[in-house]
Order: structure tokens, then sequence, then C-alpha cells
């Protein structure tokens, strides 16, 4: 599943008028999330 990247994200969210605060608060919240996902998917394989 693609996961949008969060420059996109950003861009859009400054088209929308939305204030820098609220834009870092949901970019972070995004990421946290893409994060745990990645983490927690059971085919990710460790680089050693």
């Amino acid at each position: 599943m693609a996961q949008p990247n969060l420059e996109s994200l950003n861009s859009g969210f400054i088209r929308q008028g939305l204030p820098q605060p609220e834009c870092l608060l949901k970019l972070n919240e995004i990421a946290i999330t893409q994060m745990r996902t990645l983490l927690s998917a059971n085919n990710v394989k460790r680089l050693k």
C-alpha cells in the first residue's frame, strides 16, 4: 500500500490555508503512523 509523501501532504495543507502549527501537528501524526506501520510490518527484514 503506497503512502503519501509528507512533502506533498504539506503542500496540500498549505494550499488549504492551514496555519503552520496545525500543518506541523498533522504531519507529525502522519509520520508517527507511517513509522509504526513500517516497524510493525511482518515482511520487513532488518538490514545487517
